[in-house]
């Protein structure tokens, strides 16, 4: 098969929306205007497909009964009898999703994650390393069932700093937008002293409101790493962050310039107090969180070097 097929792939935990978010879709969007969408399933739900609901709309759907028949040759299979414009696949987490092989012309344009709030805390505490995975991977993720709650914006940090740009969704119980305001633990004020423990949520908050601090003063302990692929004078301001186990340890930070004349070292433990800027870089769409060093001051390593985020 020479052309390619694009496909939408649908992540979640059992009984999340999933099945529910893959038939909004094809009913609401313009799929089945251009040509057949399949929709190829790896679990049952909750929610079944009604294939003739689904023929108004030129779509159609396919359930696998288990891992082993999810192969290449079937996919082959049902792409030569449906002849489709799109495919979905709604994925089955619990399945080993190493052990899954996709033909070459399946061209995988975007992923999303669908989470149930009403549950998320249970799973997220005895599967983090699923949803770390999904989040990952995906470039939207939508927490459904939403209530607006105190804790709710802490799931949504706890998510977002596992991938900063994935887009996230926050939607009622009748799929209405919702959002939520975070108590930060520090005040927004023209200079910050930020803490160990939060600057996980420092970090975030940066992405999701630069009003607040644009043009502020900040301080924080932190490691300065320079790499090769950054720019004359720079380095990373940042903390090596736990999003899941021990195992999975990321290092997040912004941007920090400096001057010669402050003799930086590369790997350093410093207390830094820097200017916040947002700059707009090349290839970025949105302005980037950029620190402009006012001082370094060597510091030990901390006795909690990493930043908890679990």
């Amino acid at each position: 098969m020479a052309r390619t097929f694009p496909a939408v792939l649908i992540h979640g935990i059992l009984e999340s929306g999933k099945t529910r978010f893959i038939i909004d879709s094809v009913k609401n969007g313009d799929f089945g205007d251009i040509g057949r969408v399949l929709i190829l399933s790896m679990e049952e739900g909750e929610e079944e497909y009604d294939a003739k609901e689904l023929a108004k709309y030129n779509a159609v759907a396919y359930t696998f009964d288990s891992q082993e028949e999810f192969t290449v040759e079937k996919i082959n299979e049902l792409v030569k009898i449906n002849k489709p414009h799109a495919i979905f696949f709604e994925m089955n987490e619990m399945w080993d999703m190493e052990k899954l092989k996709f033909p070459p012309y399946i061209l995988v344009e975007q992923a999303f994650t669908i989470i149930d709030a009403s549950t998320f805390k249970i799973y997220f505490n005895n599967m983090r390393q699923k949803f770390t995975d999904m989040v990952k991977e995906s470039d939207v993720v939508i927490m459904n069932r939403c209530e607006e709650t105190p804790e709710m914006a802490g799931f949504k940090r706890s998510l977002k700093i596992i991938n900063k740009n994935a887009q996230f969704i926050t939607l009622g119980k009748n799929g209405e937008t919702v959002s939520f305001v975070e108590d930060l633990p520090y005040k927004l004020q023209d200079e910050m002293p930020i803490s160990d423990e939060n600057f996980g949520i420092f970090y975030i908050d940066t992405f999701d409101n630069p009003s607040r601090y644009d043009g502020k003063i900040v301080e924080f302990d932190c490691i300065g790493v320079i790499a090769d692929e950054l720019p004359p004078n720079t380095f990373v301001a940042g903390r090596p962050a736990m999003t899941c186990c021990a195992n999975d340890i990321q290092f997040i930070g912004h941007l920090c310039s400096f001057t010669a004349a402050q003799n930086f070292k590369d790997k350093s433990w410093i207390k830094l107090r820097s200017r916040v800027h947002y700059v707009r870089m090349e290839g970025e769409q949105d302005p980037q969180c950029v620190l402009e060093a006012l001082s370094m001051t060597p510091i030990p390593e901390p006795a909690e070097p990493v930043v908890n985020l679990t």
